[in-house]
């Protein structure tokens, strides 16, 4: 189970961004993060770029994984049908619940979810 963003474990940040030149903003080798957008998910593919997407659908879910996300980042309520379609499509694409609370350790464990990205390991323009 990874968990992005936990004070008790190491952890390499996100970065958010909004558009493609917030990418020159991010270090090398760093992952990005953005709410589902095909065509920034396209430009980080072609660029070898790795990045995860916050999806709120489950069409958006399939298509990140299409697209080549390397994280699908969602919320609790859709987190165990996201987990359900990337098992039975044996998806490449982690998914993390989204959260702030270390409760959600235990009921991801055990709900069989990918991992947790906290909102502390999510850099911003701001904080960086």
């Amino acid at each position: 189970m990874m968990l992005i963003g936990h004070a008790d474990v190491a952890f390499s940040p996100f970065y958010a961004i909004q558009n493609i030149h917030d990418i020159a903003q991010t270090p090398s080798n760093s992952t990005v993060f953005f709410e589902y957008d095909a065509s920034l998910a396209k430009f980080c593919d072609a660029h070898k770029v790795s990045f995860a997407i916050h999806a709120k659908h489950i069409k958006e879910i399939a298509l990140s994984h299409a697209l080549g996300a390397s994280c699908v980042v969602v919320d609790k309520a859709l987190s165990l049908n996201a987990q359900k379609i990337a098992e039975h499509y044996l998806f490449d694409t982690k998914i993390l619940l989204f959260s702030n609370d270390d409760a959600d350790i235990e009921w991801a464990a055990i709900n069989g979810i990918d991992g947790i990205l906290f909102q502390s390991a999510i850099l911003t323009q701001s904080s960086q």
